[in-house]
């Protein structure tokens, strides 16, 4: 069967990467270093960037070798894996406010087996801001709710769809990522603040990140466009 195809423009779910981005570790720092080369034309200025980065700073996607020893890595995923239909759900709120299972269920929402699956927070706006911290996740038993929906991708605008860094416990389980990663369904984090234009609709998605071998995870650009079904 194939799979339904969008239409019209290509939004860009990606944040912009730079020196001094959010990073869950002080040692991830990002640094991007041109070099001059001499070589080329004469009058040119051939130039060459050094890009240093962990694979989970901006826009990226976790494999299950993220949390599971033994678990795939993100270059172990065939290619549609990472794009396919999907819907954007309106989860738009202020603070460490959870979106609960009985508030998913209650949005009759219109999703189906082998969609993506991007919460859209409002916090993609707030990317490499003190309060970009303090954001909303999946509560108990969303994630379970999307398993069993068949799901195949879940993505979220903020660090994670786990309880974020500064309010856990000691011990945190990480459900959200324990629940999805052994299933091999694919994080996606640090999505962009254009998300909040596709809220309520149905997309059609690509998410292929860098293939690194062995990889944990990687940077990919997201993109998104309206499904044909959707458009008037």
């Amino acid at each position: 069967m194939s799979r339904p195809v969008g239409t019209g423009e290509w939004v860009d779910l990606s944040q912009l990467m730079y020196e001094g981005m959010p990073r869950a570790l002080p040692e991830s720092q990002v640094c991007v270093t041109p070099q001059y080369v001499e070589t080329g034309p004469p009058e040119s200025a051939v130039r060459i960037t050094h890009l240093t980065l962990s694979t989970h700073v901006g826009t990226h996607v976790d494999a299950a070798l993220h949390f599971l020893p033994g678990g795939k890595s993100i270059d172990e995923y065939p290619v549609d894996a990472f794009t396919g239909p999907g819907v954007v759900v309106d989860a738009r709120r202020d603070g460490v406010v959870p979106v609960t299972r009985a508030e998913i269920e209650a949005m009759d929402l219109d999703v189906r087996e082998g969609d993506i699956v991007f919460f859209c927070f409002g916090y993609g706006r707030r990317f490499g801001t003190p309060a970009y911290r303090d954001h909303p996740y999946l509560g108990d038993g969303v994630a379970d709710w999307l398993v069993e929906r068949g799901v195949s991708m879940v993505g979220v605008d903020t660090t994670t769809p786990d309880l974020g860094g500064a309010h856990r416990p000691p011990d945190y389980p990480y459900p959200v990522h324990m629940t999805l990663l052994p299933r091999d369904i694919l994080i996606v984090e640090h999505l962009g603040p254009r998300l909040e234009e596709l809220v309520g609709r149905r997309v059609e998605i690509n998410a292929v990140p860098l293939p690194i071998r062995g990889g944990d995870g990687a940077p990919a650009p997201v993109i998104a466009r309206v499904l044909e079904e959707e458009t008037p």
